[in-house]
């Protein structure tokens, strides 16, 4: 057997490999599906359809605008409060995001 024949086997198998392993991760992310975020009730938050003191779901960060939540279902007031509300520093909004930096 030559020199250029090994080089060839070489080649080929190293691309027969490479192409297996890309073809088994490509199935892996096809059959991914991430659980769907659970709601819970209005109900169960304890929801009210006008702000509690200076705090109202327009400015949470679990509020989607025009009238949803991220945690609560059915549709939620921007001037509506739940005992989810939050707030913490603009500095830290995106910081759970992916590529940011813990703190």
């Amino acid at each position: 057997m030559s020199i250029d024949a090994s080089i060839s086997r070489r080649a080929v198998l190293r691309t027969i490999g490479c192409a297996t392993a890309c073809g088994a991760a490509a199935a892996r992310a096809q059959d991914y599906h991430p659980q769907a975020q659970t709601l819970i009730s209005q109900a169960a938050a304890h929801y009210q359809a006008q702000p509690h003191d200076d705090q109202s779901c327009g400015s949470c960060p679990y509020f989607i605008t025009p009238n949803k939540c991220v945690s609560v279902e059915g549709d939620i007031s921007p001037n509506g409060w739940c005992n989810m509300y939050t707030t913490f520093s603009p500095l830290d909004r995106g910081a759970h995001q992916a590529g940011q930096p813990g703190r």
